[in-house]
């Protein structure tokens, strides 16, 4: 089982640098908001690529230094992204606020940078969240662009919110090491059928139909 593990957190990490090949080579031909999902693709790969250098060849102790980085990255691209399919102008605001919020628990706390946040993963994830259900409100009658990844948006970032931020608790209270193994493994899970809606999305509107839906 531990075999079957790592090897699905090695394929995790090489479809990350994959796909994000896909969506560039549509870049410049498709729509601003599969502009701004590659941009998040490509921000995923490069992230993938530093704690694959952390832990496989620098073999660091803890690369959560990195956390804030992912998780403030993810923020702001699919705000925008979501911004885009959306077209509510709040959003910048609700993005303004909880930037603010961030800001002001790292300056409260900046030993925070060497620790996971649960409540800023929490609270980011959960405005994304919400993203996912107004659009698939607003497309119970109709097609869209980026159904697919909507999808996958939501049940990575719904299960991503449990396991994050249940963290801290779990190094808090001492938890068995299986236990942090047992999180990490579910959230590479879940990343895994994540990544396949975004292949599944670009094989299924970008590559057979070569434009986005309307």
């Amino acid at each position: 089982m531990d075999n079957f593990f790592k090897l699905l957190s090695d394929i995790v990490v090489y479809l990350s640098w994959f796909y994000p090949i896909l969506y560039i080579k549509g870049f410049a031909k498709n729509s601003k908001a599969f502009k701004i999902f590659t941009v998040y693709l490509v921000g995923i790969a490069i992230v993938q690529f530093l704690l694959y250098l952390s832990n496989r060849v620098l073999k660091l102790d803890s690369n959560l230094f990195l956390f804030i980085y992912y998780f403030i990255f993810q923020f702001l691209t699919l705000s925008f992204f979501y911004k885009t399919l959306l077209g509510y102008r709040w959003i910048y605001v609700v993005t303004g606020i909880a930037l603010l919020f961030f800001g002001m628990q790292y300056i409260n706390d900046p030993q925070m940078y060497y620790r996971y946040n649960p409540l800023g993963v929490t609270v980011s994830q959960s405005i994304i969240v919400l993203y996912t259900l107004l659009y698939f409100y607003r497309r119970l009658s109709s097609k869209g662009e980026f159904l697919i990844v909507n999808v996958g948006v939501f049940f990575y970032l719904l299960s991503s919110i449990l396991i994050f931020a249940s963290g801290n608790l779990v190094f808090n209270l001492d938890f068995p090491r299986s236990t942090v193994t047992m999180l990490g493994r579910a959230n590479n899970i879940f990343f895994f059928i994540f990544q396949i809606l975004i292949m599944t999305e670009w094989f299924r509107n970008y590559f057979i139909v070569k434009k986005p839906i309307d």
